[in-house]
C-alpha cells in the first residue's frame, strides 16, 4: 500500500507534466470512441436502410435467379404460389409477405433519359414488408390494377417530374442470345416518396403487381417472394429461414430462401474492409497514447534520478522501484482512460441524439458517400456500453505495458552514481 500511495502522490507532484499526459490519453481515446461509434452507428443505419426499402429480411427466389440477380433473368420466374405465401402469412414470426417483379428499365421524359429499376408489388401487401408507404412525401398509394407509378424525391428531381405527370417507361421484357425485346409504356406518377436509402430515392420506381407483369409479358409469374419479420434477431430469421425451404421442399418447389445478409453481401464486404481500417485507427490511437506516456515517465525518471538513488540507499528494493513507477504509470492510463471515456461518450452521445450532416461537407461529397453507405443526409452515432468498456480496458494496459521501460530503467540505476547526478 505505501508504494500505492508513494505512486498515486507522485502524479500530482508534477502537475503540468501530469495534465499534458492525461489529455493527450483522454482525447485519443475520446476520438477514438467517437470514430468506434459512428462506424457502428452508420452500420446499424446502413442495414436498416437496406432491410426496410431493398430485401426485407428473407427472400425466395426460383433455383438459378439469385447467382444472376443482378441481370434480373426473366426466365427463372416464380409461377403459381398462392398456397405457400398463405402458409408463409399464417406462421406467427411473419409479419407480412409479398409477391413481387423486379427489372430493369429507363424513365424517358422529352429528350431526357434515366436508367432504373422497376418494382411491381402488391399494393395491400407492401406496407407489411417494405417502408415505403410510409415514406410517402406528395400523392397517393398505388391503386391495384392502374397504370401508376410512385417516384423517388431523387429521381424525380433529376426528370424534373411532379405528381399527376405522364412518363414514358422502357423497358426490355426479354433477352436471347443478346437480342433484346423492349416494350414502351406510358406511367401517370401517383406519388412521390423520400426513404432513408438515398439508393432507392435516386433508382427505383414503383408500380402495382398486375400492372407490372402485363408489361413484361409474365402473366401471372413474379420474380421473387419478399417475407418480413416482426423481429431483427438473427436467429429467428435463420429459424425462419428454415422452415419455409422446408415447407419449399415438402411441396416440391423449385424454390430456394436467402436471408438478407446474403443479399446484401456487397455492403457487408464493405463493411469487413472498414473494419479492417478501424482496427489499424485503434492500433495508431494507442501507439500514440503509448508514445505520449513512455515520454512522461522517461522524463520523471531522469528528473528523479537523485532521488531514486535516495530510495535505493535507505533499502529499497529494485522490484519495488519498478512497482511505484508502474503504480504511477497505471494511475495515469486509469485518470486518462475514464476522462477519455467520459468524453467520448459525451461526445458518442451527442452525435446519436442530433447526428452529423453530410451536407456541411458538399453535394460532391455526399453523392461519394451514399455510393458507399444506404444513408441519406446524416449520420448517426451508435453509443453503447461495449467500445466504452474495452477503450477503458485497452487505455489502461497499454499505459502500464507503455511505464514498464522507463520502470526497468529506473531499477537498474546505480544508487551511487543516481546519488551523484546533479
Amino acid at each position: 500500500m505505501s508504494l500505492v500511495k508513494l505512486g498515486l502522490r507522485n502524479i500530482f507532484r508534477f502537475k503540468k507534466r501530469t495534465l499534458i499526459t492525461l489529455s493527450s490519453v483522454s482525447i485519443g481515446l475520446a476520438l477514438l470512441i467517437i470514430g468506434i461509434t459512428f462506424m457502428n452507428g452508420i452500420d446499424k443505419q446502413s442495414l436498416s436502410n437496406i432491410i426496410n426499402s431493398q430485401t426485407s429480411h428473407l427472400k425466395i427466389f426460383r433455383n438459378g435467379y439469385y447467382e444472376n440477380k443482378d441481370e434480373f433473368p426473366s426466365d427463372k420466374i416464380i409461377g403459381e404460389c398462392e398456397q405457400l405465401i398463405k402458409k408463409i402469412r399464417k406462421l406467427d414470426s411473419v409479419s407480412g409477405a409479398e409477391r413481387r417483379i423486379m427489372f430493369p428499365g429507363s424513365l424517358i421524359k422529352g429528350s431526357d433519359e434515366f436508367p432504373c429499376i422497376g418494382v411491381g408489388i402488391e399494393p395491400e401487401f407492401d406496407p407489411f414488408v417494405f417502408n415505403i408507404k410510409e415514406s410517402l412525401i406528395e400523392g397517393d398509394w398505388l391503386g391495384k390494377d392502374e397504370y401508376d407509378i410512385l417516384i423517388g424525391k431523387s429521381l424525380a428531381g433529376d426528370l424534373g417530374l411532379g405528381v399527376g405527370d405522364i412518363v414514358t417507361a422502357r423497358v426490355i421484357t426479354s433477352r436471347v442470345d443478346n437480342q433484346f425485346t423492349w416494350n414502351a409504356v406510358d406511367f401517370e406518377i401517383i406519388g412521390i416518396f423520400d426513404t432513408s436509402n438515398p439508393n432507392v430515392n435516386s433508382g427505383y420506381v414503383f408500380l402495382p403487381l398486375a400492372s407490372a407483369q402485363e408489361t413484361m409479358s409474365l402473366d401471372s409469374g413474379v420474380t421473387e417472394i419478399v417475407v418480413r419479420l416482426n423481429s431483427d434477431e438473427e436467429k429467428k430469421i435463420l429459424e425462419l429461414k428454415e422452415i419455409i425451404q422446408n415447407e419449399i421442399k415438402s411441396s416440391a418447389y423449385d424454390y430456394k430462401v436467402f436471408s438478407w445478409d446474403q443479399l446484401a453481401g456487397n455492403f457487408l464486404a464493405i463493411s469487413k474492409m472498414k473494419t479492417k481500417n478501424t482496427s489499424m485507427l485503434i492500433m495508431i490511437m494507442l501507439f500514440i497514447a503509448s508514445m505520449g506516456i513512455i515520454n512522461t515517465m522517461l522524463m520523471a525518471v531522469h528528473e528523479r534520478t537523485r532521488e531514486i538513488g535516495m530510495m535505493m540507499a535507505m533499502g529499497m528494493k529494485k522490484s519495488e522501484i519498478k512497482k511505484v513507477f508502474l503504480f504511477e504509470g497505471g494511475f495515469i492510463g486509469v485518470l486518462g482512460s475514464l476522462l477519455g471515456c467520459i468524453i467520448g461518450g459525451l461526445g458518442s452521445w451527442y452525435f446519436e441524439v442530433y447526428g452529423m450532416s453530410m451536407r456541411s461537407f458538399g453535394d460532391t461529397y455526399t453523392e461519394i458517400v451514399a455510393a458507399i453507405y444506404p444513408v441519406k443526409d446524416t449520420f448517426y452515432a451508435d453509443l453503447t456500453f461495449e467500445p466504452l468498456f474495452y477503450t477503458f480496458l485497452l487505455g489502461t494496459i497499454i499505459s502500464v505495458v507503455a511505464t514498464y521501460y522507463p520502470a526497468s530503467k529506473a531499477a537498474k540505476m546505480d544508487p551511487v552514481e543516481a546519488l551523484r547526478h546533479f
